[in-house]
């Protein structure tokens, strides 16, 4: 198979569909597909878990309700792989709602490789423009981190998420100390530095699949989803030792330090994001009001860490 091969994943209740597809694909001017089957959606999704995809094809039956949910999951598993429905027939608002699920086309009735090979390649520069064009409204352009927009727009779906899989959501609020100081004292580039060093010591500590954001001048927030094994404490211990290890380094001009509040997500009890988000930062704040206050360029305290967490009872607001 080619490297260069466009790696696609069917998912359709009857197999002998793929290589009936494929040979559509090779007659349409796909030459190098590699196609892979999932006969329903609990296995769809663990492939997109597992292995990267330049489209998804959905099989779409007359009676096939599921499916328009299948779509909405896939947005919040693989946001990155965009959809293209199969349609039995030709059905305008069979259409509407696969499009509303997330699909960016729907092909219904006969159809012929050319037309599919156009669908799909379509499907993925439209995608790969919106994911662009998101990623411009959605990112810090300082420290690259997603901003206020991108962290409320993703969160949403990330508690989601955690309702389907009935899992909790860690949320940590993380305050840069002392950023005014070390733009009077030192300068406001030395300000950004610290606003990116700080970015990239978040990134080090936590994983890609979660959210990072800057979302205020020295304010930063990290959503977790909960993992087996990884109790608060680690995320706490991890961070310690991180910052640590970057306040020995010989060079440095002032001892970074940070504050730090986590409330929870339970998906039994659940809240608002604002909500949370609200306890977060309130417990944030407790912690940095036990802090003395330090002078960048001189020693400072070692830096403490005191995590809290917080249950919503709130009706959640979607």
């Amino acid at each position: 198979m080619s490297a260069s091969a466009t790696k696609i994943l069917l998912v359709a209740e009857h197999e002998p569909e793929v290589p009936e597809l494929i040979s559509a694909l090779h007659d349409g001017g796909l030459p190098a597909v590699d196609l892979l089957h999932a006969a329903e959606s609990t296995d769809a999704l663990r492939q997109l878990s597992e292995d990267r995809f330049d489209a998804m094809l959905v099989s779409l039956r007359s009676d096939d309700e599921n499916a328009f949910d299948l779509i909405a999951r896939v947005r919040d598993q693989a946001p990155d792989v965009p959809v293209v429905v199969l349609a039995p027939h030709e059905d305008e608002a069979v259409a509407v709602r696969a499009i509303k699920a997330g699909a960016e086309e729907c092909i219904g009735g006969d159809r012929n490789g050319a037309m599919l090979v156009r669908a799909i390649r379509y499907a993925i520069e439209r995608h790969q423009l919106q994911m662009a064009l998101r990623a411009m409204a959605l990112v810090d352009d300082l420290t690259g981190l997603y901003n206020r927009r991108g962290f409320q727009t993703l969160a949403r779906q990330h508690m989601k998420m955690a309702d389907r899989m009935r899992k909790r959501v860690s949320h940590i609020f993380v305050d840069l100390d002392g950023l005014k100081e070390i733009n009077d004292s030192l300068g406001h580039r030395e300000g950004d530095l610290a606003l990116i060093e700080t970015a990239d010591l978040l990134k080090e500590t936590f994983r890609e699949s979660d959210i990072i954001a800057r979302i205020g001048g020295d304010e930063f927030v990290v959503l977790a989803l909960e993992a087996v094994g990884l109790a608060q404490e680690h995320w706490v211990t991890r961070l310690q030792e991180n910052l640590a290890r970057r306040n020995e380094r010989p060079e440095r001009r002032y001892r970074l330090s940070l504050s730090m509040g986590i409330a929870y997500y339970d998906p039994d009890f659940p809240c608002p994001l604002d909500d949370l988000l609200d306890r977060a930062d309130a417990l944030m704040y407790e912690q940095k009001r036990t802090k003395r206050p330090s002078s960048p360029g001189t020693p400072a305290m070692p830096t403490r860490f005191s995590a809290s967490g917080a249950r919503g009872v709130a009706p959640r607001a979607d």
